[in-house]
């Protein structure tokens, strides 16, 4: 039992996985040339090309990412105290984070864009209708929730909705 016990420290004091493994001597041993341009595969396309099913290439469309910041950022001329926050029949209360509660939504598959604000106090039909009319947007396009006193508007706004609400001092 002994001797089997010496054989095991042994052995398993001289393996050295490093350098008795074939596969890693034979990429240590192989020539610079390895592996041929045969077996390389080729660089994937800088653009995209057509589908199997057509012979013309698709249209090349830049659709930006983001808006640009100097239309997320830019300054809000505040109004009147006459026509700002706490003279209004509305107010819009801030998430517990100080932002707006504007929210947008995709639904439909993504096929619908909505904006939701949420958190007014007071009469969101008239908060409504100056978004309706800040926004150009058609009467059929942004709803008041009677549930929830939620407006719902069809497409995404949130940073003309934010310039809006900055600009009431909100």
């Amino acid at each position: 039992m002994q001797q089997v016990i010496d054989y095991m420290l042994i052995s398993a004091a001289s393996y050295n996985p490093l350098a008795e493994d074939p596969n890693l001597i034979a990429s240590q041993t192989a020539s610079k040339s390895y592996p041929p341009a045969s077996m390389k595969s080729l660089p994937r396309p800088k653009t995209s090309h057509a589908s199997h099913r057509t012979r013309h290439p698709t249209k090349e469309r830049n659709y930006p990412d983001r808006l640009p910041v100097s239309v997320t950022n830019a300054p809000v001329e505040l109004l009147p105290e006459s026509e700002s926050a706490p003279n209004l029949q509305y107010y819009v209360t801030r998430t517990p984070s100080q932002n707006f509660p504007i929210y947008l939504e995709k639904k439909r598959g993504g096929n619908l864009h909505q904006t939701r604000l949420k958190g007014i106090d007071g009469s969101p039909e008239v908060l409504r209708d100056a978004l309706e009319k800040e926004l150009r947007l058609k009467p059929k396009d942004c709803l008041v929730n009677a549930t929830n006193g939620h407006i719902v508007m069809k497409g995404w706004y949130k940073p003309q909705i934010e310039a809006f609400l900055k600009a009431r001092r909100f």
